[in-house]
């Protein structure tokens, strides 16, 4: 039994706690990336754009030693191009852009 005790807790409670360590970070990483997502909706939306494609999408997620960025590039449902940026716990800027403006940054961040 003594034996049985010294194995669990020398193999399998570090696993555990790898496993939840994990699991909380996959957590805060889906709720920052819903977070961003929704901040991009709203901007969105009060431009009128209800959907867009995606051209580029840079994350950098936030971590102890660098700061979270969001660089995307989307293509409105009218043909519009937008630039949304977003550093640390600003919040995110939308900016139209030209189309040979954006075409030239999804060439160049591809």
């Amino acid at each position: 039994m003594n034996s049985l005790l010294t194995f669990f807790a020398a193999a399998v409670l570090p696993l555990l706690a790898i496993a939840l360590t994990v699991m909380a970070h996959r957590h805060v990483m889906q709720k920052w990336r819903a977070k961003i997502d929704t901040e991009l909706a709203q901007a969105l939306s009060t431009l009128g754009v209800t959907t867009y494609t995606l051209l580029v999408d840079k994350l950098t997620s936030p971590s102890t030693d660098r700061t979270a960025q969001v660089y995307r590039i989307l293509l409105g449902e009218r043909g519009d191009y937008y630039l949304f940026m977003n550093i640390g716990e600003q919040p995110g800027l939308l900016k139209p852009l030209s189309k040979e403006r954006a075409l030239l940054a999804v060439r160049v961040n591809g």
